[in-house]
């Protein structure tokens, strides 16, 4: 059985398969990527990767539970060249779940495209997975090669090399026509070392054996899930995870919210030209297409402009 079985949207949910070596997350979002996708006017194609892309740092960034943020970002030759997602880990308390992404695209190379599976959006290039905690504590970074694969293989290949943990993944992203809003969902299990319960008094190549078979069980069941059951209002995150594994029973814990947020402010944008110098602002207000005689800002994640004279730095 599941516990405490509510129906909850922008959250993920860590949970255990009962008496398996095997652990994972589940997540949904609804209101908040919209939040985000609202202040962009994404082709489709280009906001259903960036909801992936969400939903996919979402399900990574849960497990970390020290305070710092999560980065992960693409940089790839295809139309899609650029996509990033900035998380907030759990030991971030009030701030723990909150999130802001953005992507750069090229149209020409967009519209040419015959087909816009992950692989041909992104084309070749790297994907960066950084691990910021924060003051004086040193970076972590990951770099997995993306050479024509999809987001989730990218994830696999990412914790098979540098977690050496077996992990498959499902991402999925659709736009609601009818009520014009769009619905994410992933679920991600990944393998541990079995050990206490029930197979207490199994040795250790034994225990290797049931790490292999749970796995190996877990797995086969988990891809039978289909895109609309990860999305769709007629399964909720806990009841999918009850329809997967209830032969063994699943524990959920504690889920956790996400929501849209974004960093920018106008002293935050000040700061950001005030590096530059006064003759610097005036030929950045002068050659403004635009609004000549105007320095614009437009934040990358929100979308939010920001307008200022060149003046306004030399009061």
């Amino acid at each position: 059985m599941t516990d405490n079985i509510i129906e909850l949207d922008n959250v993920v949910i860590p949970f255990r398969i009962e008496n398996a070596a095997v652990r994972g997350e589940i997540a949904r979002l609804k209101s908040s990527i919209n939040d985000v996708l609202k202040d962009h006017n994404y082709p489709e194609v280009i906001a259903k990767m960036v909801a992936k892309m969400v939903i996919l740092t979402s399900l990574l960034g849960s497990s970390i539970k020290f305070k710092g943020r999560l980065i992960i970002q693409t940089q790839t030759s295809g139309p899609l060249n650029m996509l990033v997602v900035d998380y907030h880990t759990d030991g971030n308390y009030e701030n723990a779940g909150k999130f802001r992404a953005s992507a750069r695209f090229n149209k020409k190379a967009l519209a040419a495209l015959e087909t816009t599976s992950d692989a041909e959006l992104l084309g070749t290039g790297q994907m960066v997975i950084t691990i910021d905690q924060g003051g004086d504590m040193k970076e972590y970074q990951g770099i997995v090669a993306l050479d024509n694969i999809s987001l989730e293989e990218a994830a696999r290949q990412y914790f098979g090399k540098s977690e050496q943990m077996l992990t498959e993944i499902r991402l999925a992203a659709e736009f609601d026509k009818d009520n014009k809003t769009w619905n994410a969902g992933g679920l991600m299990i990944q393998s541990v070392a079995a050990q206490g319960g029930s197979n207490a008094e199994l040795d250790e190549e034994e225990l290797k054996e049931q790490q292999i078979a749970d796995w190996e069980n877990a797995r086969a069941l988990m891809l039978t899930v289909k895109d609309n059951e990860l999305i769709s209002d007629k399964n909720d995150s806990q009841g999918l995870l009850f329809q997967l594994f209830h032969e063994k029973g699943v524990r959920c814990y504690m889920p956790q919210p996400l929501e849209a947020f974004c960093q920018c402010s106008v002293e935050r944008i000040e700061d950001m030209l005030s590096q530059f110098s006064q003759q610097e602002r005036v030929e950045m207000a002068q050659e403004n297409p635009k609004k000549p005689g105007y320095i614009q800002v437009a934040c990358d994640f929100c979308g939010k402009e920001y307008e200022f004279t060149a003046e306004h730095f030399s009061q």
